[in-house]
């Protein structure tokens, strides 16, 4: 064959293939048209309000938890508190022997007495002298001393009221008080043990609210707010949702990760978390009051494309869809040719083609034992 020939035989191919092409799609629509119906069960697209939240995870601590320490030097005389047990702020719960402190109190308040007694007497010796010394029967020398001694007892009395104080600071801290209400932990001491002052006395955890920390990502900045609701759920009480509240956001984002920390409060009146316990959190960061779904049993996802299959005439339609929220029940669909009560194929979908004609079926009824 010439070379000629030969070019124009593969020029008369490249011409035919489109033509080809477009009898095998028409054939293919056709067949379609003409192929028995599928059998199929159909769900519908409805509206429904749709909550987005933001589902994050942390560690419950204690808003207020403190190890108590000596602030005075003492033996141990009464431990109050029992361990593992609630107390109320400025509850005593351990006292050191004060006997000495006390007696050191007792002579200074004497001291005080006699030193205000004596100052008396002097501004009365002052007050009967000053006639005298305006009609110079006394020296003014002899007057400048009686007032010298005024002010020397009103110093001395000055100086044991703040050594009065500094024992009286020392007493108060013989009685190790609880700081805020709360749950004292395990008795380290016994009665006899002697503390010096920065000794470890008892820890105290406020166990209500506690606080969780998570992160958010800075997207989300304009949908975190404070005072805003938070749920959570931990692993003990698996049915239990527990509410919160937002109670700080971090001004900065870590440029790292790309998020922010979040605090929330957590109520706990019934003790049923404890610090320590992991837990997963939940945040409500859009509403949408009129969102259409559809059952998520009629999404098809693939590599390239999420599509569901709608009828028109008794013929499956493919409609492209974006989605929002999953839920195992059902999918927010944020984009795509589809509206209220349109009837998508639930059962049947994978054998389905755009153009085919399906029949739709009733579904098989339940087991009694479902």
């Amino acid at each position: 064959m010439s070379r000629t020939k030969t070019l124009a035989l593969l020029l008369l191919i490249l011409l035919g293939l489109p033509l080809l092409h477009a009898c095998g799609d028409k054939q293919t629509e056709e067949a379609r048209r003409e192929a028995p119906p599928v059998p199929v069960i159909l769900g519908e697209a409805s509206t429904r309000r749709v909550e987005l939240t933001l589902e994050q995870v942390g560690t419950l601590t204690a808003s207020q938890d403190v190890t108590l320490r000596a602030e005075s030097e003492g033996r141990v005389v009464a431990m109050t508190f029992r361990e593992g047990l609630p107390v109320q702020r400025g509850e005593v719960l351990v006292r050191l022997d004060a006997e000495q402190i006390e007696a050191s109190i007792l002579g200074l308040e004497a001291r005080l007495v006699e030193l205000n007694a004596r100052l008396e007497n002097q501004q009365r010796t002052l007050e009967r002298n000053r006639p005298l010394l305006e009609r110079n029967l006394i020296s003014r020398l002899q007057f400048d001393n009686l007032e010298t001694d005024i002010l020397q007892t009103r110093a001395q009395i000055e100086a044991v009221r703040s050594h009065l104080a500094q024992e009286q600071v020392r007493l108060a801290a013989t009685r190790i008080r609880a700081p805020f209400a709360g749950v004292v932990g395990a008795r380290t001491l016994a009665v006899g043990d002697y503390l010096r002052v920065g000794d470890p006395v008892v820890s105290i955890v406020d166990l209500d609210p506690l606080e969780i920390t998570f992160q958010v990502p800075e997207a989300l900045k304009p949908k975190i707010f404070r005072e805003q609701q938070v749920s959570l759920r931990v692993a003990p009480y698996p049915e239990r949702v527990f509410a919160g509240r937002i109670s700080f956001i971090a001004p900065r984002v870590d440029i790292d990760t790309r998020t922010f920390q979040v605090k929330a409060q957590v109520d706990n009146a019934e003790r049923l978390l404890s610090p320590g316990m992991f837990a997963r959190v939940e945040v409500i960061t859009d509403v949408f009051e009129q969102a259409l779904t559809v059952p998520w049993e009629s999404v098809i996802r693939t590599e390239d494309d999420t599509y569901v299959y709608t009828v028109e005439n008794g013929l499956a339609r493919r409609v492209s869809v974006r989605l929002g929220r999953v839920t195992a029940q059902w999918v927010q669909v944020l984009e795509g040719e589809l509206a209220p009560g349109a009837p998508v194929i639930l059962e049947g979908k994978f054998a389905a083609r755009d153009g085919m004609k399906v029949a739709p079926q009733q579904p098989a009824p339940r087991a009694s034992g479902d």
